[in-house]
C-alpha cells in the first residue's frame, strides 16, 4: 500500500512506533509474552487495515463490481460446461449411452444366472457357455468377458466377432487394453441375437438349454438365465438421472412463467432481461449437474453382469434429489436478491425490527441496489401484515412496484 519512494521512511517510522508502544507496556508492569501478544494483535489490525484499503483500489473494486454481475454468474457456469466437455473426453459416457458404439446395437443382449438375493446377477459357468453355442438357435454369437478396476479387460476369441472391435469403453466401462480371456473360467456373457429374434424367446431357450445340460439340477426361478437387451440397460442411467434433472428445469421454468404473467399483471409489461437470466440459470444449471453425473460419478457404474453397484441406484439418487432441490432454492434465493434493473446483486443490508416485535411493527431485511434502481424489502415472517415485501424501483424508467413472494 505504500508507494516504492517512501517505503523505507515509512517502515522506519512504524517501526519506531510499535517500539514505543512495546515501551509504554513495559513501563505499566505487563509481562514480555503479553507485550508480545498485544504487538501483534496491534500487527493483525493494521494488516486488516492494508487489506481493506485494498480491496478499495480502483481495479480491485470494479473486480468485485464484476463479481455480483449476471455475467459472471453465467459464464462460471459456461466454463463449468467447457471443463466438464474437456475432463470428459467430449462427453464420452453420455454419447455411449445415447449411441451405445456397436455394430447394430439393438441386437446386443446380456447373459447372467440369477441368484438367492433379488435383482443379484452371477457369472455364467464355462462348460454351460461352450454347451449354449453348440445347442442354441436364437444367438448368432456368444462371447465371455471380465475386466477389473484398473481398466483391463479379458475376453473370448469370439468377442470381437459379437460385439465388433475391441471397444473402449464397454457397459460405460473405460477399458484400456484387451486380453485374452482364459475359457475355463466363469465369465460374464454377451450375444448377438439374430434377425427377428427377441430377448425373450432368446431367454426361453436359454433356460430349457440349461435345463436339459443339468438334468439332475432343479433349477428355481432364481437361478435361471436371465437375457436383457445391453443397450435398454446402458441407457437406464440416463432416463434415471435425465428425469430428475429435467423435472427441476422444468418445475423452475414453471416458476419463471408465473413471474412473467405477475409482472404483466402487476406492472403492465415483463422484464424481459430478468427473466432471460432466471431461464438461463434453470437450464444450465441442472444440466451441468446430469453431465457431472453422468461423466464422472459412479451412478453410470454396472457389476460384469449389468447390475447396478449398490452406490448407483439407492444412495445417489436420493444425492441427486438432495443437489437439485439445492439447486431450485439457489436459483430463487440468488434471483429475488438482484436488482430488476441491472441485476447485480443487491448491497447494504439493512436489518430492520425485531422478531419479538413483529406483532406490533414490521421486521426484516432491506438490501439496495449499488446504481440507484430500487431497494429490496424482504420481511423476516411470511405474515408480516405491517410492511410486505417487496420490490420499490427508484429509478424513473421504472418507477412502479412489484411485490416479491417470499
Amino acid at each position: 500500500m505504500v508507494p516504492g519512494e517512501a517505503r523505507s521512511g515509512w517502515r522506519k517510522a512504524w517501526v519506531s512506533d510499535l517500539r514505543h508502544y512495546a515501551g509504554l507496556l513495559r513501563r505499566g508492569g505487563l509481562k514480555r509474552r503479553y507485550v508480545r501478544a498485544r504487538i501483534w494483535h496491534h500487527f493483525t489490525g493494521a494488516m486488516r487495515d492494508a487489506g481493506r484499503l485494498f480491496c478499495e483500489r480502483p481495479a480491485i473494486r470494479q473486480a468485485r463490481l464484476a463479481l455480483r454481475t449476471p455475467q459472471f454468474c453465467l459464464g462460471t457456469v459456461a466454463v463449468g460446461l467447457l471443463g466438464i466437455v474437456a475432463g470428459s473426453g467430449g462427453l464420452t459416457v453420455t454419447r455411449a449411452m445415447l449411441a451405445p458404439p456397436y455394430a447394430d446395437a439393438k441386437r446386443l443382449v446380456l447373459i447372467s444366472e440369477g441368484g438367492e438375493v433379488p435383482g443379484a446377477r452371477h457369472t455364467i459357468p464355462a462348460a454351460l457357455l461352450e454347451y449354449w453355442k453348440a445347442h442354441n438357435n436364437t444367438m448368432s454369437g456368444l462371447a465371455g468377458y471380465r475386466w477389473d478396476a484398473h481398466g483391463t479387460g479379458w475376453s473370448t476369441a469370439e468377442f470381437g466377432g459379437v460385439v465388433g472391435a475391441a471397444p473402449r469403453i464397454f457397459l460405460l466401462h473405460r477399458i484400456r487394453e484387451w486380453k485374452p480371456a482364459d475359457a475355463r473360467q466363469d465369465l460374464a456373457v454377451v450375444g448377438r441375437l439374430k434377425p427377428g429374434v427377441t430377448a425373450a424367446t432368446a431367454q426361453n431357450e436359454l433356460r430349457d438349454l440349461a435345463a436339459q445340460y443339468n438334468p439332475y439340477r432343479r433349477l428355481s426361478a432364481a437361478d435361471q438365465a436371465q437375457v436383457m437387451p445391453l443397450v435398454g440397460r446402458t441407457r437406464k442411467p440416463f432416463w434415471a438421472y435425465g428425469v430428475v434433472c429435467s423435472s427441476t428445469m422444468l418445475l423452475l421454468l414453471a416458476a419463471a412463467c408465473i413471474g412473467m404473467r405477475t409482472d404483466r399483471r402487476r406492472i403492465g409489461r415483463i422484464r424481459g432481461r430478468y427473466w432471460a437470466y432466471f431461464c438461463a440459470k434453470s437450464v444450465l444449471l441442472p444440466l451441468t449437474l446430469a453431465l457431472v453425473i453422468w461423466e464422472f460419478s459412479r451412478a453410470t457404474s454396472f457389476t460384469l453382469n449389468g447390475g447396478a453397484t449398490f452406490v448407483a441406484e439407492p444412495i445417489f439418487v436420493w444425492l441427486v434429489i438432495l443437489a437439485c432441490g439445492a439447486i431450485v432454492w439457489w436459483c430463487l434465493a440468488d434471483q429475488w436478491r438482484r436488482c430488476r434493473a441491472c441485476l447485480r446483486t443487491l448491497q447494504y443490508p439493512v436489518r430492520i425490527g425485531s422478531l419479538g416485535a413483529v406483532l406490533f411493527d414490521h421486521a426484516g431485511m432491506e438490501l439496495m441496489c449499488c446504481q440507484g434502481h430500487g431497494s429490496l424489502y424482504l420481511p423476516a415472517v411470511s405474515s408480516d401484515y405491517v410492511q410486505g415485501g417487496g420490490w420499490t424501483a427508484l429509478d424513473a424508467t421504472d418507477i412502479d412496484s412489484e411485490i416479491v413472494p417470499r
